[in-house]
This record gives structure tokens, sequence and C-alpha cells, in this order.
């Protein structure tokens, strides 16, 4: 339980930034924290169907895997006060991998953010086609461009691709995961993908918004 590890709310402090992002897209969202082995990992599912994580070492503890919402974890680290609730029957979303994961490619952070870039003009036109020049256009009209594959790498030597969508780096780019000059990997581990940035990754399992083609 959090509230008998007072010492995780310092260890926590850099996961602010992911939590704040997530609360404001939806502010009963979930989190879930698996703490110890010397790496702290929180999963967060966003409510425009991406899981993203941000991974921090922290010192070795006992083994902690809890499932809080995310507006409730960023205020306890930020004001400390009342801990988190527990909501572990809440988490429903597959987990990723700890480990075999294999890096398939890397992509300039310039190349992605264009994608994105190109993404947002597309919805922004589709919204005028529609009549509501400024919002959304319908949203299956904005799944079907979110869904479209805007990247696809290969690994030399090694079978089959990587075929990325606009969601996937959207959700990259728009949860600050991509510092300014630097590249986003693209890592496979069996039927799940992984796209990660300097501050965090997105990830997505076949069949879903990533896939791996063989």
């Amino acid at each position: 339980m959090i509230d008998a590890r007072p010492e995780l709310r310092g260890a926590l402090v850099e996961l602010a930034p992911l939590l704040r992002r997530a609360a404001e897209l939806d502010p009963a969202g979930l989190a879930r924290l698996r703490h110890g082995e010397e790496i702290s990992t929180l999963f967060v599912r966003l409510p425009f169907g991406v899981l993203v994580s941000r991974a921090l070492r922290t010192a070795p503890t006992d083994p902690l895997d809890v499932t809080v919402r995310a507006a409730e974890l960023l205020r306890w680290i930020e004001h400390e006060g009342i801990p988190p609730v527990p909501r572990d029957a809440e988490w429903r979303a597959a987990l990723p991998p700890r480990s075999g994961w294999s890096r398939v490619d890397s992509v300039p952070d310039h190349g992605v953010r264009d994608l994105v870039r190109r993404g947002a003009l597309a919805l922004r036109e589709a919204a005028e086609r529609e009549g509501v020049p400024g919002a959304q256009p319908r949203a299956e009209v904005t799944d079907a461009l979110l869904d479209a594959i805007v990247l696809t790498v290969t690994a030399d030597g090694a079978p089959g691709r990587a075929a990325i969508t606009l969601r996937t780096l959207s959700a990259l780019t728009r949860m600050g995961f991509l510092a300014r000059g630097s590249h986003a990997n693209v890592d496979r581990a069996g039927r799940w993908t992984r796209v990660s940035g300097r501050y965090g990754s997105v990830y997505a399992e076949e069949p879903g918004g990533l896939s791996v083609l063989r």
C-alpha cells in the first residue's frame, strides 16, 4: 500500500509531469505503479486508447504493484496529504513485458514532429470539410486518421517491420516524452511494440495501434 511507503513521495517526484498531463486529459484516469527492484515504472492508459509509461531508477525496496487515480497520486506526490485509494480491480489493460526487447530502429525527433504536424493539419482539414472549422471532425473520421500508419521502420537483418500510427506518435509528443534534438527508439518484444523518447514510452499490442507485420 502507498500509505505504508512514505519514502515513495520523494522517489516519484519525476513522475509528476506525466501524471499532470494524464490528469488533464482524464481527471478520473488510472495510473498503475510498479515499484521495487531499483526501477519504478508508472503506466497510464490515456483516454484515446494508448498505453504510456515512464520508468525511474530508485532505491531497492519490497515490490509494490498498485493502481490509483492519476490525479490523486499527483496530489500526494506534490502536496503529501491523504494517499491515493487503491483501485486495482479497475485496471483492465494488459501490460508489456519487462524484458526481451530488441531494437528495430531509431527515428530523429524532427521527423516524428513533422509527421505529427501533418496529422494535425489533416485533422483540421477534415473538420473544415465537415463545416466545423476549429473543432474536431466526427469521431469515426478522427479515429481513422489517428489509426493511419504514418511510419514504418525495419531492422537490418531482422524479419518483419514495425508499422507506427499517428495515434502513437501524437501520444509520444503530446505527453512530452520526446526531447528536442533526440531520437525516438522503436523496440519490439513478442507481440508488443514500444516507441520511446527520453522521458517516456508509448506501447501497443498487436493488433492495436502499432503492429509487427510479417
